[in-house]
């Protein structure tokens, strides 16, 4: 009874290591300056996605449930792999530029987002 105990208590843990792991401010940053934040050349998420609300929804509409970081991450890790390169609205200037804590950060940052003015326009700050 102890081994099953523990064995569920480890196994707990081990789902509960990657969520504490996440950083919503390092995730914030990626998503307003991702350009800076990446060293590489491309667009910031912010520029087509600073309506907290239409980015939910897409989430939603992707099967993926906005409230939760490990569904959002895969959203996110499914629309970089199947964009189309050239595409309109293409994510695949980002294939190969986020790595998994990107992705991680990013997602935990989403799911704390709110609306709010910063550096003179509507974005997204942490609430």
């Amino acid at each position: 009874m102890r081994t099953a105990f523990a064995a569920l208590a480890a196994g707990a843990v081990l789902t509960l290591a990657p969520a504490a792991a996440q950083d919503p401010a390092r995730g914030q940053t990626l998503f307003i300056n991702t350009g800076g934040a990446t060293g590489k050349p491309v667009g910031n998420c912010v520029a087509c996605h600073a309506n907290i609300d239409a980015l939910r929804e897409m989430i939603r509409n992707r099967g993926g449930r906005p409230d939760d970081a490990a569904s959002v991450r895969r959203v996110l890790q499914r629309a970089i792999d199947g964009a189309q390169p050239g595409a309109a609205g293409a994510k695949a200037q980002y294939r190969g530029v986020f790595k998994a804590r990107d992705l991680d950060d990013l997602a935990a940052y989403i799911v704390r987002a709110k609306l709010s003015a910063l550096s003179g326009h509507r974005s997204l700050a942490l609430r």
